[in-house]
């Protein structure tokens, strides 16, 4: 007869999501903190200024597209803008985030990149966003606006991959 023992160790203690999800590698995690101004690193600050920067510009042409749309009388546009400028806000937001808190390099194409590339990306993507929200009253024109605006959707998405992958390991020569 086979008994079971009475003294078994303590399980040990974990959260919600790995008892209920074991091996999930979730993505979609960050801080707010990625946002905060208070830092002593300027390189931090204007990396961070950057990327708040691209954020307000894409919200405030959400909020325009949103009253253009409600202006047009378009009710499918109406509900259809407001449904993607929420969901787009806080993925543009986590991907923001990812480029501004991404350390080490990555191999893309055979070439290393690093910190220096991603601050370079910020900047251009807050100097262009700045563009689009100028030329949204000085005649861009709707297609261009929206390609350009899906455009860079799409490029922050993809630098934002670029910064989940592992960073590469320094080579050591023993």
């Amino acid at each position: 007869m086979v008994s079971f023992p009475e003294d078994l160790p303590p399980r040990p203690e974990s959260s919600w999501r790995e008892r209920n999800c074991p091996g999930f590698r979730g993505c979609f995690d960050f801080s707010w903190e990625a946002y905060s101004l208070y830092t002593s690193d300027p390189l931090a600050l204007a990396r961070r200024i950057c990327m708040i920067t691209t954020l307000g510009v894409r919200t405030a042409l959400s909020i325009l597209g949103f009253f253009f749309g409600a202006y047009g009388g378009s009710i499918a546009g109406l509900v259809f803008s407001s449904i993607f400028a929420v969901i787009g806000f806080f993925f543009v937001a986590w991907c923001l985030a990812r480029i501004g808190e991404a350390q080490g390099t990555r191999k893309v194409f055979g070439i290393s990149m690093g910190r220096w590339h991603f601050d370079i990306f910020l900047f251009l993507s807050a100097l262009m966003h700045v563009g689009f929200l100028l030329g949204y009253f000085t005649g861009l024109g709707r297609i261009g606006l929206i390609v350009s605006w899906y455009g860079m959707w799409i490029l922050i998405a993809a630098v934002a991959w670029i910064t989940t992958w592992a960073p590469e390991q320094p080579d050591t020569y023993l």
